[in-house]
């Protein structure tokens, strides 16, 4: 919940980039309040979230928190890869992982969300197709694939 949270907070602050609320007076007063009151960038990181006003000012903020720092680098070192792509990649790796204890319910859980993951993947395919960008096919998030770019770094 905590992790769900934190991704919906840095994207509240990346979508609103552009827009009325990243003036000023709007990043205290209405956007401060789409954050979530839970999460692991509660409540020192959303309020810094808060004052962000660019993608770099995004970046330093997200440094001092390790486990988004990683993700923060995979979006700014490869500009095919959003940070959506980059959080669905982690969060498919963590649901992969509940596969690997016994006896409790989070396997169903991640059955569950790693099966939307492969819609996600589907529906991505066939727009690729319908919209004639055959070279963007290969971007989906792999699920229980050998090719998979956390399992490709443990090989090598």
């Amino acid at each position: 919940l905590k992790t769900r949270a934190d991704t919906n907070a840095i994207n509240i602050t990346l979508n609103s980039f552009g827009t009325p609320l990243n003036e000023p007076a709007m990043r205290s007063s209405d956007r401060k309040r789409l954050y979530p009151a839970v999460g692991h960038l509660y409540p020192m990181g959303t309020s810094m979230l808060s004052d962000v006003s660019s993608e770099e000012e995004l970046g330093r903020v997200l440094q001092i928190f390790p486990q988004y720092s990683a993700i923060w680098s995979i979006h700014a070192n490869s500009p095919d890869k959003s940070i959506d792509d980059a959080f669905y990649e982690r969060d498919v790796q963590a649901l992969e992982l509940a596969f690997e204890s016994q006896m409790h319910f989070a396997s169903f859980y991640a059955y569950v969300k790693l099966k939307e993951q492969e819609i996600r993947n589907l529906v991505w395919i066939t727009e690729c197709i319908l919209q004639a960008q055959k070279d963007e096919i290969s971007k989906y998030v792999p699920v229980f694939s050998f090719h998979a770019p956390w399992r490709a770094q443990k090989s090598r």
